[in-house]
């Protein structure tokens, strides 16, 4: 069981953190004194101190003695890793569906990679598991339940990782995943369901089984490909109101005969 100072610790963590990546801390505020912290949160400098740690960490915050702690311009400073913390506090809708449009092709390309390994060396149990897990989202869609669904997908892509047995791979997967999850519960009814859908996710499992890589990638290219458009349909309102306006055409050299 984890200590009551522990707890604390967290709770500090995430609440400056809530306050930082919402605005509600903009980039070169100073925090309060440690003093004045510690006695705001009611814990002690130590607690304070580990929590604050975990922010430099992140790259939300720089400490420099003798000048305190300074909120740092996180859409510089930050890693990937705060995706999902920023879609859940983030308070500008349109620039968080900016994120989301942009995270889709990187994620696709992840997924690529690992069906592409996972082709090269997914064992007997590896299958077992990725027919199991296709099984549970084929069954989902055919209730229509989006939120099982989207659930379901999760467990696939999570197990088509595993089965690339790479560690890198894993590392950069799992801030997409968390991303992902926060997605599914704030826009719950996402998820795609189509006729072909059951053929689709057969297809890939039947690429990965036959050790055919280019076939599973593209299978997975695929998939992805329908499975965005529907989100960024769903996004558009918001993206066109985060669209750079269009640029005006180029005035014509004009030369004196």
């Amino acid at each position: 069981m984890r200590d009551k100072t522990a707890n604390l610790a967290d709770q500090i963590h995430r609440d400056l953190r809530a306050r930082i990546l919402s605005g509600a801390l903009g980039a070169g505020a100073r925090l309060a004194p440690e003093r004045e912290l510690a006695r705001e949160y009611d814990t002690n400098r130590n607690t304070l101190r580990e929590a604050v740690r975990r922010l430099e960490a992140e790259g939300l915050i720089t400490v420099r003695h003798g000048q305190g702690v300074t909120v740092a311009d996180f859409r510089r400073t930050a890693t990937i890793g705060l995706l999902a913390p920023f879609l859940e506090h983030g308070a500008d809708d349109a620039e968080k569906a900016r994120v989301v449009a942009d995270l889709l092709p990187a994620r696709a390309r992840v997924l690529e990679t690992a069906v592409g390994l996972a082709a090269e060396r997914a064992g007997a149990l590896d299958l077992a598991r990725l027919r199991a897990a296709a099984e549970g989202l084929i069954a989902a869609a055919a209730l229509g339940d989006r939120a099982a669904m989207a659930e379901r997908d999760l467990d696939l892509v999570d197990a088509l990782v595993d089965a690339a047995h790479s560690v890198p791979v894993r590392w950069i997967a799992n801030p997409f995943l968390d991303a992902t999850r926060q997605l599914i519960r704030r826009f719950p009814g996402l998820w795609l369901v189509e006729p072909g859908f059951p053929e689709q996710v057969r297809a890939l499992l039947d690429a990965l089984a036959a050790g055919d890589a280019e076939g599973a990638m593209a299978a997975t290219r695929e998939r992805y490909r329908r499975v965005d458009a529907v989100v960024l349909e769903a996004l558009r309102g918001l993206l066109d109101a985060t669209a750079p306006p269009p640029r005006a055409p180029e005035a014509a050299l004009e030369i004196a005969p």
